[in-house]
């Protein structure tokens, strides 16, 4: 069991930590009191002096651990292992001058698919020189260090030579501060060959990351569908929204995306390089084009505003929009509700809502009426004047303070309470005749100016009024009680009379 133990590991280990685990396996079968930390301890003592990378030209010493048909494997005590082409440790006549256990030099050439890459029979520079000319013949990444910015690109050390990387090739999307001087990236060899100035090796990363993107964005045709919050990470900004890359395709938040509230731009929201969770709102792989949404990542804050904002429901508000038919006001974060202009004005007729409000001015409002349907909230100016007032039980002759709310040209419209509303028509005020009636009625009663006025009759929700002086003069009825008066005294009487006698005591 140790032995076929061994064999599994070895595949994902070097030799000396094969050993160290075979070695260990044996102290357990003798001795149980040994632990799993005694074993995870002696490894890590060994893994410590392991090496974690070479330079180019370096000569290592390693442990032939295995031989295969292409290459002989060494243990480089590192924690990837050596490979050697199979040539380089032939002699002439065909025979290896190698067997499993023996302690070789080898020279580092350079990276292959993760592995070391080493070579046993040639210089120093003949190796790098071969590395390059075989990677960029089998289009293989090589690993390379970005040392500094040059004219139109970077200097990138490649197996120890100087190689060039154009600016488009660095990355897939132009990123401006992105960092990459002092990093190590994989590149392809996209040219090679000696000029006068020696080698001349141009690699692109570019090249790369789209093959690696092409084969996740295989995976993204399979896992993404309409509807579903993915993560993705912000590559640009730009002025009709935000461009996302989802690992593997690219994707577009259109302005009205971005965010639940009015006007809001890019650089409000996000920049270039943060992670964010989009839902995908269209899938077109045919012509590449992919919509998204941030907002709707975030959930509809309109079901949050119907829950908090019902009916009747007073806030303060924020100005977010005038328009020349009312003002919108900010319940919450992408939810706005509309002030008519009609109640604005305390009364008063505008033209604009700019004649009164402005944007970002806080008001008071009160919730009028919701709209499910159509998503909307109607909203009006709390006056505090109003929340004050008092009036008690209307009923006729009742004498109570209103503040004009409107004016018409048949006469104005009295708050009386947060609830009722009152009309004294132009006929119960000394408005004289003629002209414009509202311009003269505006006059003689200022919207929003206090009042006193006289219950002059309730009709279920219809409450008429008139003027105090208007009321003594009818000495405290009026024309209607003047009839009722009438009715009243001859009711039960013997013959109605005459249109005449029933109307002879009226004052006109």
């Amino acid at each position: 069991m140790p032995f076929s133990m061994g064999i599994a590991v070895t595949d994902c280990m070097g030799w000396a930590e094969w050993l160290i685990l075979v070695a260990f396996w044996s102290i357990r079968m003798s001795d149980k009191k040994v632990s799993m930390a005694d074993f995870e301890s002696l490894l890590d003592e060994q893994l410590s002096t392991y090496r974690k990378g070479f330079n180019p030209g370096d000569r290592v010493r390693g442990t032939v651990s295995n031989i295969t048909g292409q290459y002989v494997v060494l243990d480089v005590s590192a924690k990837r292992e050596g490979l050697v082409p199979i040539a380089d440790m032939t002699n002439g006549d065909g025979t290896l001058r190698c067997k499993i256990g023996d302690s070789v030099e080898v020279i580092f050439a350079g990276m292959q698919n993760g592995t070391f890459l080493f070579s046993g029979s040639i210089g120093a520079k003949q190796v790098i020189d071969r590395s390059l000319a075989d990677a960029y013949a089998r289009q293989m990444p090589v690993e390379g260090r970005v040392e500094k910015e040059i004219n139109g690109g970077y200097e990138v050390t490649v197996c120890g030579k100087r190689a060039f990387c154009p600016f488009s090739q660095i990355s897939l999307f132009r990123q401006e501060g992105a960092e990459y001087i002092g990093h190590t990236f994989n590149f392809l060899i996209s040219e090679y060959g000696e000029d006068d100035r020696g080698t001349n090796v141009i690699v692109s990363r570019r090249t790369l990351l789209e093959k690696e993107r092409e084969a996740q964005r295989e995976e993204l045709i399979e896992d993404l569908y309409v509807g579903m919050v993915a993560t993705g990470t912000v590559t640009r900004l730009v002025e009709f929204g935000v461009f996302v890359d989802l690992g593997g395709a690219e994707g577009l938040i259109p302005l009205k995306e971005i965010a639940w509230a009015r006007d809001v731009k890019p650089e409000d929201v996000v920049k270039v390089g943060d992670k964010v969770d989009v839902q995908i709102k269209d899938l077109d792989w045919d012509r590449n084009r992919i919509s998204l949404s941030l907002r709707g990542a975030q959930g509809d804050p309109w079901n949050d505003a119907v829950a908090r904002f019902p009916q009747g429901t007073v806030f303060t508000g924020t100005i977010t929009k005038l328009e020349k038919f009312g003002a919108f006001a900010q319940l919450i974060p992408g939810v706005e509700g509309l002030i008519p202009i009609g109640k604005l004005g305390g009364g008063r007729r505008l033209m604009s809502a700019r004649e009164v409000v402005s944007e970002g001015q806080e008001l008071l409002l009160q919730v009028d009426s919701v709209d499910p349907e159509r998503r909307r909230f109607s909203l009006k100016p709390v006056d505090e004047r109003v929340k004050a007032l008092k009036p008690g039980e209307l009923a006729e002759g009742v004498k109570v303070e209103g503040i004009v709310e409107s004016i018409q040209p048949f006469g104005l419209f009295v708050r009386l309470s947060e609830e009722k509303t009152g009309l004294l028509h132009i006929s119960e005020t000394d408005t004289p005749k003629g002209g414009n009636p509202a311009a003269k009625l505006e006059k003689q009663f200022p919207p929003s100016s206090k009042i006193e006025v006289v219950v002059k009759s309730v009709e279920g929700d219809r409450i008429s009024l008139t003027l105090p002086s208007k009321w003594e003069t009818r000495g405290g009825g009026g024309e209607g009680n003047d009839v009722a008066s009438w009715l009243a005294s001859n009711k039960g009487g013997g013959a109605l009379g005459s249109l005449g006698d029933a109307f002879a005591n009226l004052k006109l």
